[in-house]
């Protein structure tokens, strides 16, 4: 077989891959009449100790009353209004719910910041699967782990650039993790364990009195509110002393995405390159 049809077929190959990998990686698990927005935008506008800048936290849009966004994140089609908290709208998705990988995948953790809790929360992730959550992000609104920016301004994907130092410093973490729910958990500053598989006290109602966490696919790759299959991002986002009327989800936010499907192929690609140049030069 020629070289050139060898790379016709690798290539054919890594297209089929892509679009093996086309289905989403990221699948909301949300019972019915958990349909949710982030609405309350401060988790977006308290500044943080590690620079200049306030944390992106989770996507939000302050509008007036002719409906012209007047702050915020640019407008998307995952976006909606949170009656709760008017004019803002925020990100849609669910409480009450889980995130799952819908196969083996390499998954990034970023931070996006802690909004006005007064608590010291954490987010955990059991990525080795021993049963214990190691924690991976702190924060408060005095500030530990450095929230990934958006920049420049107007931008809708966030910049992480504290990648060392490891916690509480470090906002972003990549881990090889098995299909199934996603092993992380929020442990608010007074106590309470939040998992995502469900176990335990798992994600109560936040429209309660307990604490919980929102899940919304991001707004930017979404074609309709509360999606529940994401194409390749997802948001998490905890209240920890909810009330009735205070369901906010800024008091501790993480982007959590997978790789996106075309750059496999074009890292396939690329690798094919190397290898055919390096037989070239032998």
């Amino acid at each position: 077989m020629s070289k050139i049809a060898k790379a016709v077929g690798l290539i054919a190959m890594l297209g089929a891959a892509t679009a093996a990998n086309a289905t989403s990686y990221l699948q909301i698990q949300a019972p019915d009449g958990a349909q949710e927005h982030t609405g309350d935008p401060g988790g977006s506008v308290y500044p943080w100790n590690g620079g200049a800048g306030p944390g992106a936290g989770i996507p939000w849009q302050s509008r007036d009353a002719d409906g012209n966004i007047t702050g915020g994140w640019p407008t998307g089609p995952g976006m909606g209004p949170d009656a709760s908290f008017p004019p803002n709208w925020g990100t849609s998705g669910f409480n009450s719910s889980y995130l799952f990988l819908t196969q083996d995948a390499w998954v990034t953790f970023q931070f996006m910041g802690a909004g006005n809790s007064s608590l010291q929360n954490w987010f955990g992730l059991d990525w080795d699967y021993d049963g214990d959550y190691d924690p991976i992000f702190g924060d408060n609104n005095e500030g530990v782990t450095n929230p990934c920016p958006v920049t420049p301004a107007g931008a809708t994907v966030p910049t992480c650039d504290k990648l060392a130092g490891g916690y509480p410093v470090q906002n972003q973490y990549s881990f090889y993790l098995r299909a199934g729910a996603i092993p992380f958990a929020f442990l608010t500053g007074n106590g309470v364990l939040l998992e995502n598989d469900g176990t335990g006290l798992g994600n109560p109602n936040p429209r309660g009195d307990l604490p919980g966490y929102f899940v919304g696919c991001d707004p930017y790759q979404a074609t309709a509110n509360h999606e529940r299959l994401c194409k390749h991002t997802a948001y998490v986002g905890l209240t920890d002393l909810p009330d009735p009327g205070d369901h906010d989800f800024q008091d501790m936010g993480v982007r959590i995405s997978v790789p996106e499907p075309g750059s496999l192929a074009l890292l396939g690609l690329g690798l094919f390159s190397v290898g055919f140049a390096r037989r070239r030069r032998v």
